[in-house]
């Protein structure tokens, strides 16, 4: 996760580590819910931060990888709020 966009600032700290998927696709699944980002892969490894959107330009989310990418399905849903 790279978050250089969420922050007015000089801010560029990635997180993330090695994943071996040994020749299988990827798959994601993140959970973003308002300030709290979750991102898990292949069922192996799980990633969990923290983006305060600060930045008028913060409205979207990004797909990118080493070398090429093929996103091959995305599926978005809007959650309901928890309160009413």
């Amino acid at each position: 996760m790279l978050n250089t966009y969420c922050t007015i600032g000089n801010v560029s700290n990635p997180m993330g580590g090695k994943l071996e998927l040994g020749g299988e696709s990827l798959r994601l699944h993140v959970y973003l819910d308002r300030s709290m980002i979750e991102a898990y892969a292949n069922g192996l490894k799980s990633l969990t931060t923290r983006a305060y959107l600060s930045r008028p330009d913060s409205l979207g989310l990004q797909v990118y990888g080493d070398g090429s990418l093929t996103v091959i399905s995305m599926e978005v849903w809007t959650m309901q709020a928890c309160f009413h």
